[in-house]
């Protein structure tokens, strides 16, 4: 059963972005037909089937980005839902199955015209019946792929699991964020995120 495998990812997050912010961690079913949710509750995500895998990563990554480190405004969700996809696809590398960089090809291979999986854009989703759009989890967890690649992990993770330390138990912004990984790598980013995060359409020339 997919929801046995919650302690291996508890292991495994806290592996790599630094220890589980809270002292219980768990999981609710609670069947509701066509409802289509899974919400991440802290400490127990809710779902209203039994969640697969993938799901149940992305969840339960929420606990560290999502519940612990919270946006500050609505326009921030990337901070919550581009970074837990990330961590969906960082659970099936592994364990063997996926890697990040094959979801990354899967998606970058879609179309520009495919207007849903591209905008709008993570940072600037404009109103609020754009919050919750496709591209805040795909496009949101490629950035941070594309992140990884250009940064190399050591460099990468080191930002992840410091940027969790920094803002635990507070708001934060995407702002924040971009300077906080130039800050740590040392690197001039301000072109990749722009592209990345602000700029309409299928990024390219990172």
């Amino acid at each position: 059963m997919v929801l046995g495998k919650l302690p291996a990812m508890v292991d495994f997050f806290q592996s790599v972005y630094g220890a589980y912010p809270f002292s219980s961690a768990g999981a609710i079913v609670d069947p509701a037909k066509e409802v289509g949710y899974a919400l991440e509750t802290q400490t127990k995500p809710i779902f209203d089937s039994p969640p697969d895998e993938l799901t149940l990563a992305h969840e339960l990554a929420h606990q560290w980005y999502g519940d612990a480190v919270t946006l500050e405004r609505w326009r921030d969700i990337w901070l919550n839902e581009g970074f837990a996809e990330f961590s969906s696809w960082l659970w099936s590398e592994h364990t063997g199955q996926t890697s990040a960089q094959q979801f990354f090809q899967r998606w970058y291979a879609q179309s520009g015209s495919h207007d849903y999986y591209w905008n709008p854009p993570p940072a600037d989703p404009g109103g609020a019946a754009n919050i919750f759009s496709w591209s805040e989890y795909e496009r949101g967890g490629m950035t941070l792929q594309a992140l990884r690649v250009k940064l190399g992990d050591p460099v990468f993770f080191r930002i992840m699991r410091g940027w969790y330390q920094a803002h635990k138990y507070g708001n934060a912004r995407v702002e924040q964020f971009t300077s906080y990984a130039e800050q740590v790598s040392h690197v001039d980013l301000d072109h990749f995120f722009d592209v990345w995060l602000y700029q309409p359409g299928k990024p390219v020339n990172w």
